[in-house]
């Protein structure tokens, strides 16, 4: 009895330790390196609070806009799982509005819109000139953020020196047939098969879709229980900030369907006018690899593209396959800084 009365006390004395811990004002953990910077800072962005995380090993190194998915899905609690980027990248991960820290009580989802999202970007873009400086700036993005990512590098190409696109989206309706195709072969008996890829114009089917395709292994292929031990341990985030976190997952691209279903990146980015590298999980039926070679194919891009297929991953290679996608990474960036003209 003394011994499960003891074992009772430290686990509440570790719970109240850890909530007293998560209460603490957020921060950022130091960088080692010849010129290290390590920042969490809020900026008025769009008119609201919204949160970026700088953190780079040499602050003159190429910096790293990461733009994450969703919208909603912000990457900051669990950027340690790319850490090695830090070694050679100023890497930023913005909480994007609607998403994260930038998620506050009563958040309007009306203003997420492309257009907004863009104005957004080159404010942050403008930030980072300001307080980092003025040396190569890459845009990351991934799944929602290639939407975003590859249409601000395209329209303000002189501001960026390269994109990198992770699970590139395309076309959502194109994408949800060959989904519904896959499902098919997979998965011939579930409810879902009968359907009929116009049927997911419906923003509720897609998302059962979407489920479905997780869960028979053709999405994250990573449980969020996984990733949330590492989660929980970010300095970066305080105890209201989880709830938040969730809030802006699960809204995820409702408030912006119609716009999702206008979009087509084949038709509007025909041309890439920076050197461009696409990073695609094998498995990946969220944002098909086969849609992604299509726009690849075609799109011009006269500074060089490249596209790399990860055999083990599914729609995050970074956290499947994460020392294979560093190295991709790693490799753009010095090609891109050491090149004159065509990187490839």
């Amino acid at each position: 009895m003394r011994t499960l009365r003891l074992a009772v006390l430290v686990v509440l004395a570790v719970f109240a330790g850890a909530l007293i811990w998560k209460s603490l004002p957020a921060r950022t953990t130091a960088v080692e390196g010849p010129d290290p910077v390590a920042e969490l800072i809020p900026a008025e962005i769009g008119g609201i609070t919204q949160w970026l995380l700088i953190r780079g090993a040499d602050r003159e190194a190429p910096i790293l806009l990461w733009l994450h998915g969703g919208p909603g899905s912000a990457q900051m609690p669990v950027h340690s799982v790319t850490a090695e980027l830090e070694r050679d990248f100023v890497v930023v991960h913005w909480d994007q509005r609607g998403a994260g820290k930038s998620n506050p009580p009563g958040f309007e989802p009306a203003s997420m819109t492309l257009e907004q999202y863009l104005s957004d970007a080159r404010e942050v873009t403008r930030l980072l000139r300001e307080r980092v400086g003025d040396q190569p700036l890459i845009v990351l993005g991934h799944s929602w953020g290639t939407m975003l990512g590859a249409r601000l590098v395209a329209r303000w190409p002189d501001d960026y020196a390269g994109y990198i696109g992770v699970g590139q989206q395309v076309n959502t309706l194109s994408g949800a047939a060959l989904a519904l195709d896959w499902l098919r072969d997979v998965a011939p008996d579930d409810e879902l098969v009968a359907m009929a890829p116009e049927d997911f114009r419906d923003h509720a089917h897609y998302v059962r879709l979407m489920q479905s395709v997780e869960s028979h292994g053709g999405g994250m292929n990573i449980s969020l229980a996984s990733m949330l031990p590492r989660a929980l341990v970010a300095p970066e985030y305080r105890l209201p900030d989880y709830p938040r976190w969730l809030d802006g997952a699960n809204r995820g691209s409702g408030p912006m369907w119609p716009n999702y279903l206008r979009r087509d990146l084949i038709v509007e980015v025909p041309r890439m006018p920076v050197p461009m590298l696409l990073i695609s999980g094998a498995q990946d039926m969220n944002t098909p690899v086969a849609l992604v070679q299509e726009w690849f194919d075609v799109v011009e891009a006269p500074q060089g593209k490249r596209m790399v297929v990860l055999d083990g991953s599914g729609h995050a290679p970074f956290l499947t396959e994460t020392p294979r996608f560093e190295e991709t990474v790693r490799g753009f960036g010095t090609a891109l800084v050491g090149a004159e003209t065509e990187i490839w």
